[in-house]
């Protein structure tokens, strides 16, 4: 099964104009037999990859926040098919979206990569997390 790799989530916050810059980049790794089936096949995708945002939650408030959902979506094969495909997922945000917590937010993006002849094979990783108050 593909995996994902190399996941990072970089927040810029511009106090002045109350923004946050939110780039989350991760590598897609395809195994051998994926490779075969995508550069085999007839035109059509094999794979989508999606990129959220969730705000961390620990102890007495349970269940993370989601945040946000990225508009773009990546499509495999594209049409340069290569072993390991790198992603980039960005956008400009007004800080009250990031800001879920009373005091210090922890932020995180969540990559989901589906298969799409099997959903069941699908796989979610989640970036590092960022700590920042908004």
């Amino acid at each position: 099964m593909a995996t994902i790799t190399d996941r990072k989530l970089t927040l810029t916050h511009d106090h002045t104009k109350k923004t946050v810059r939110a780039v989350v980049t991760c590598k897609v790794n395809f195994t051998a037999l994926e490779r075969f089936q995508m550069n085999g096949a007839p035109q059509g995708s094999f794979f989508k990859l999606k990129c959220q945002l969730w705000g961390a939650d620990s102890g007495l408030f349970g269940d993370d926040d989601f945040l946000f959902t990225y508009p773009e979506v990546f499509f495999f094969p594209d049409p340069t098919p290569a072993a390991t495909e790198s992603r980039t997922f960005t956008v400009l945000l007004g800080e009250g979206v990031l800001d879920e917590d009373a005091g210090q937010d922890e932020v995180y993006g969540l990559l989901r990569l589906t298969n799409l002849s099997n959903p069941l094979l699908s796989v979610k990783k989640k970036t590092n997390e960022v700590s920042h108050s908004f």
